[in-house]
Parts: C-alpha cells; sequence; structure tokens
C-alpha cells in the first residue's frame, strides 16, 4: 500500500538521522516529528510528505509504487545561518541517495531536491529547509 510505504518512509528516514553520529554532535536526538513546547535548539523536524502513487499503465489497480516528496527542517538560534547550513548539510550526508531499509516496500531512490534557508521570526530562529524526492515500490 503507497501510505504504508510513507510511514515505513518516515520511521527510515528518523532511524537514519539518528543514528548519524556527525548530525548528532549538533542536534543529539533531537529529531522530531512534532517537537516538545520546550524544545532546545538546534534541532530537525520531519514536515510535509506528499505521496503520489505510481501508475502502473494495466488498469489492474496493481499499488506498483509511489512518488514521496518530503521536507525537512532545521531549526537554529545562533546568530546567523552558518549552523543552520552545517545542520542542513549533515542530514544532506544522511538521506542523499541513502539506502534505507523499508518493511514490506523497496526504496528504489531518495535525493535531494532543493534548499533554503531564511529567519522564522516567531520563534526567532533562523530555519532551514531541505526537500528530498523518494520512490518506492511495494514488494511482492
Amino acid at each position: 500500500m503507497t501510505l504504508s510505504a510513507s510511514w515505513a518512509l518516515q520511521q527510515a528516514m528518523h532511524a537514519a538521522l539518528i543514528a548519524d553520529a556527525p548530525l548528532g554532535g549538533f542536534v543529539s536526538n533531537r529529531i522530531y516529528d512534532r517537537p516538545p513546547p520546550d524544545v532546545i535548539f538546534p534541532f530537525v523536524t520531519l514536515g510535509d510528505m506528499e505521496v503520489i502513487a505510481a501508475d502502473t499503465g494495466e488498469g489492474l489497480g496493481v499499488d506498483a509504487g509511489a512518488t514521496h516528496r518530503l521536507t525537512l527542517f532545521v531549526w537554529s538560534r545562533k546568530n546567523g545561518r552558518r549552523e543552520t547550513k552545517e545542520i542542513m548539510s549533515a542530514v544532506y550526508e544522511v538521506l542523499h541517495n541513502a539506502a534505507l531499509s523499508l518493511p514490506g516496500h523497496t526504496l528504489v531512490s531518495l535525493q535531494f531536491e532543493r534548499g533554503s534557508i531564511g529567519f522564522a521570526g516567531e520563534a526567532e530562529a533562523v530555519r532551514g529547509q531541505l526537500r528530498f524526492r523518494a520512490y518506492t515500490e511495494t514488494n511482492p
């Protein structure tokens, strides 16, 4: 099922990010689906995810796979953008072309699409955004 692949992908990405020592040097284990109210900066959040079912072209209703567009956010309160960019680079190194294991599915590709960085006034923070695209297939 396409949406079960989405959940498996999110879990695998989170596990890979938590396990990475260089990224952990910046954010420890502060990688959240939704951060707690008393969050300590810097941290990473898993943002929006869009899932687009693949069309097999056979009209058989076969769940062949899906394209996933994933957004991650990096949050920092350091003066300037350096820390945010360093954390974004660490996230990139973990996820771009990663070979993650997804129960019931195969991750065919996971690639960085784009990033941006700016100030988030309401949080008095610098926010970096990374966008990835993944393609998964359902195992037979």
